[in-house]
């Protein structure tokens, strides 16, 4: 027969673990909200205004993380210009030169595509 310490310790067991499992669902939810920051209110009106525009037929908005902040690139099929819509969070177009494209091929990573609009 076990004594009133065994089923203490089991309760403190069982607490400790649980304890430890609600930590990691805690910490792992955590990170997916940094890879997905809140979509800017600049960037809205914009996917509102390619909706009903032909040139952005295709068209396609990727979200980049690159030195630690969150970029938009708006990928146009019908534009000669590959990056031109690119644009900080705040709604900022970026200046390319030779040392950013450089540095941006190297150190920025695709989160994840935030909107595209159908070909037809």
């Amino acid at each position: 027969m076990r004594d009133v310490s065994d089923d203490e310790n089991l309760i403190i067991v069982k607490k400790t673990a649980l304890a430890i499992l609600f930590s990691v669902m805690l910490f792992s939810c955590s990170k997916n909200e940094d890879d997905n920051p809140v979509t800017p209110v600049w960037l809205t009106y914009k996917i509102a205004q390619m909706e009903s525009d032909d040139f952005y037929y295709g068209a396609k908005v990727y979200l980049y993380e690159w030195n630690n902040a969150s970029y938009y690139w708006i990928f146009v099929p019908l534009s000669s210009c590959m990056m031109c819509e690119f644009y900080d969070y705040n709604g900022d177009k970026l200046s390319w030169t030779q040392t950013l494209v450089d540095d941006f091929q190297k150190n920025a990573r695709q989160v994840r595509i935030i909107w595209e609009r159908d070909h037809s």
